[in-house]
């Protein structure tokens, strides 16, 4: 293992994958498992080497018995060919709510869904096992919202350790995306987008089962019924149609803004805020619902997804 005073990374964000997560600092591997890097919370990396060795050397840097918390913990899942950094305007927002905020790194190009629910999954078994939170969760965008479907759809074995409150989902293909379906033959997306962009198609998504917690979902679209994409129907936010966004048991709210910014869309964030407000420890100041007069009452029954009743806190 090589230690480093603190180098930037150089990029390599559709490469690398956070095997571990402690205070803000990171473990991650490259495909295959032999190469890794531990990152400081500001980013720059203070180590390389083999994943195991820097697991040893997160352990000598943030001893387990430190990241003990007690505040609850949000787990942030980006989406295809996107990175953290989309989350760090939301993550400051929820951060000041009092909330820990962990914004995952993974190659969402680079594997498939069933992959990416695998990664998911073993990270948060360690999360579970170093007893990092009382709860956790989940904001996703766009594919954030399959890899966690995918995933807590298997049974997660860990939530019996780490119990799991709410899930936003912002921009979610949940029922499959056509721009997926209608390129995921021609070769230049294939080569850009991999086996994620495969697994994006309705036929793969649909079956995916829901989640069996309180979800809010958040979708973008222009508000004129026609959307930003002429080559989906209906209105859209110019990469997932707004019909694609419902999911079964969930909340549906509708925000005006694009695909690739709506995690940093005004609107957004405090309905993000606004959902995840019951499980803020105490002593945080309350949200400006800033966002109520963009929400929208649940979209009628498309597909095989139908917005149910809001949640109760």
């Amino acid at each position: 293992m090589l230690r480093t005073p603190g180098l930037p990374t150089l990029g390599g964000l559709q490469l690398w994958a956070d095997v571990a997560w402690r205070c803000g600092w990171r473990v991650q591997e490259l495909p295959g498992g032999g190469r890794g890097r531990l990152l400081d919370p500001s980013g720059r990396a203070r180590a390389f080497g083999p994943p195991r060795e820097l697991l040893a050397e997160l352990d000598r840097r943030v001893p387990r018995a430190a990241a003990r918390g007690s505040r609850p913990l949000v787990v942030f899942l980006h989406g295809m060919g996107r990175t953290r950094v989309s989350f760090a305007g939301l993550a400051r927002a929820l951060t000041d709510d009092g909330f820990a905020c962990a914004r995952l790194t993974y190659p969402s190009t680079r594997r498939s869904v069933a992959e990416h629910a695998d990664w998911l999954e073993g990270l948060m078994e360690r999360f579970a096992d170093e007893g990092v939170a009382p709860r956790v969760h989940f904001v996703t965008h766009s594919l954030g919202a399959v890899v966690l479907r995918a995933s807590l759809g298997r049974g997660a074995a860990w939530r019996e350790r780490l119990p799991v409150g709410r899930a936003v989902l912002l921009g979610p293909p949940n029922q499959g995306s056509r721009l997926a379906e209608r390129l995921h033959r021609l070769a230049p997306y294939r080569w850009l987008y991999g086996a994620t962009g495969q697994d994006l198609v309705p036929e793969r998504v649909r079956p995916l089962p829901a989640l069996d917690l309180p979800t809010r979902v958040v979708a973008g679209a222009r508000g004129d019924g026609r959307g930003w994409n002429p080559f989906l129907p209906g209105d859209d936010d110019g990469i997932v149609a707004l019909d694609e966004t419902p999911l079964d048991g969930a909340e549906h709210h509708v925000v005006r803004g694009l695909h690739a910014f709506l995690a940093s869309v005004a609107p957004a964030v405090a309905l993000t805020r606004d959902f995840l407000a019951s499980e803020r420890p105490h002593r945080v100041r309350p949200v400006l619902r800033a966002a109520s007069a963009e929400r929208t009452a649940p979209l009628p029954r498309s597909g095989s997804a139908t917005p149910g009743p809001r949640p109760r806190p």
